[in-house]
């Protein structure tokens, strides 16, 4: 049975009040009414969780957060999506947001709180105002806090978190563990605004205001002690090591701590191993490419790289010579499918192969696959 089957006839001509967003009305039925307007609010119709649902004007809001007299806002009700059409609401997003419900709700029970609805439609005024009185941007709904219900329904952008941190949020009572499936862009921003927070901010400024001098060790030691106040969780590293976007590795490396650099060496070096999964040295070679190519912290030197990186061609090349010497082709062949992305560097031109076909007297099935191979 659908909500609006077994709502009352007041609560019925309250939503419809609610869709023509008519303030004058509204209040007219307001002072018409012999009971308290929270009398019409029950378990599956909340009218603050309604009007912001329905994009009512801010007045509407607060004239129904003062009618109601609510003694918390951190509660959830069902959401009654079903009872009103938003086709012809000025954003897209929530539009496609709406027409998606029936598969969100599966995950989330369908219930909302009216901090979660007020995020959802990007009503910062509205979203101030609740957080003003008493609206906790912690609040869990299923197990859930707020902004990973929003990453969920596809909702989150960078100014609904931007907003939740100017107001108060951070990682102090979100982990950040909680953010490991979260676009990178949140996760840089949550832990920047957590390290070089406003403490952080009022010692540089006061620095600047009284003109104070510093000795570069010591803003250094004072920068390492903000950035030192969190610990990344592995898996977070992990997640962008196998991806091998090690950009994203690099950055979260300079919170790691400078004191733990060997340490981090061997945990890359570890998870490098690990991840070799085709034991074909691929993600070794991968990794100290993107030393040697680029200008980056890691506690890696490029002379170090391209040891390691030589030392990965070489073992290959023996690897080959064997082979061809057992004249075992069917391993031959594997190998060097298996290593195909490395291949070019083992032999820069076709007459180093010829060389190797002749000093070997390789069998005719060697040559064929290694024609195949080295495009000879």
């Amino acid at each position: 049975m659908k909500t609006n089957d077994i709502l009352s006839e007041k609560q019925k001509l309250i939503l419809e009040l609610l869709k023509s967003n008519n303030i004058d009305k509204l209040k007219d039925f307001i002072n018409s009414l012999k009971t308290p307007l929270y009398f019409l609010n029950s378990t599956n119709f909340d009218l603050l969780t309604l009007a912001l649902s329905l994009n009512c004007t801010f007045y509407i809001i607060k004239l129904i957060y003062n009618r109601c007299n609510y003694k918390t806002l951190n509660y959830v009700v069902k959401d009654i999506y079903h009872l009103y059409d938003m086709s012809n609401h000025k954003d897209e997003t929530i539009v496609n947001y709406q027409n998606s419900l029936e598969v969100l709700m599966d995950s989330n029970n369908n219930v909302k709180s009216p901090l979660l609805v007020s995020l959802e439609f990007s009503d910062f005024q509205s979203v101030e105002f609740l957080i003003n009185k008493g609206a906790d941007m912690y609040f869990k709904i299923n197990g859930k806090y707020i902004l990973e219900i929003l990453r969920e329904e596809n909702l989150l952008t960078m100014r609904k978190l931007n907003f939740l941190l100017k107001n108060g949020f951070s990682l102090k009572k979100f982990k950040i563990e909680r953010l490991s499936n979260f676009e990178f862009k949140y996760i840089k921003k949550c832990l920047e605004n957590f390290v070089f927070d406003i403490n952080f901010i009022k010692y540089l400024l006061n620095l600047y205001k009284n003109k104070a001098g510093i000795s570069k060790r010591k803003f250094n030691h004072r920068v390492n002690n903000e950035i030192n106040k969190i610990e990344i969780p592995m898996e977070l590293y992990l997640k962008y090591l196998d991806r091998k976007d090690y950009k994203k590795v690099e950055y979260l490396y300079k919170y790691y701590g400078t004191e733990k650099t060997r340490s981090f060496k061997d945990f890359i070096l570890f998870y490098l191993n690990y991840f070799d999964r085709n034991f074909n040295k691929k993600s070794f070679y991968d990794f100290f490419n993107f030393i040697i190519n680029n200008e980056n912290t890691f506690p890696f030197s490029k002379e170090y790289a391209i040891n390691e990186n030589e030392t990965i061609i070489i073992n290959k090349k023996l690897k080959i010579v064997e082979l061809i010497k057992n004249n075992n082709n069917l391993k031959l062949e594997t190998f060097l499918k298996n290593n195909n992305y490395i291949l070019h560097c083992l032999y820069s031109s076709k007459s180093e192969i010829l060389n190797l076909i002749n000093e070997y007297n390789v069998s005719s099935d060697i040559v064929d696959i290694l024609r195949k191979y080295f495009l000879i």
